[in-house]
């Protein structure tokens, strides 16, 4: 069994001269990603992640302040 190369198609290829920017949404999800990662990747548990990715929306939120 040969495994055929995906091609890409030409609206997936940047144009030369096109900066690609990334949306506010974008990059909050991306940032939370990154958080959720790190921290995972310093040995904490998926609950204490969440516990700590949800007080961090709560002081962003101003719902809590320190």
């Amino acid at each position: 069994m040969n495994a055929q190369p995906v091609s890409s198609t030409p609206s997936d290829e940047p144009q030369s001269g096109q900066t690609d920017v990334l949306t506010t949404a974008e990059l909050y999800q991306l940032t939370l990603y990154k958080w959720r990662y790190s921290l995972e990747a310093y040995g904490f548990e998926g609950q204490q992640v969440r516990d700590l990715m949800f007080l961090k929306w709560l002081h962003t939120s101003r719902r809590v302040l320190p």
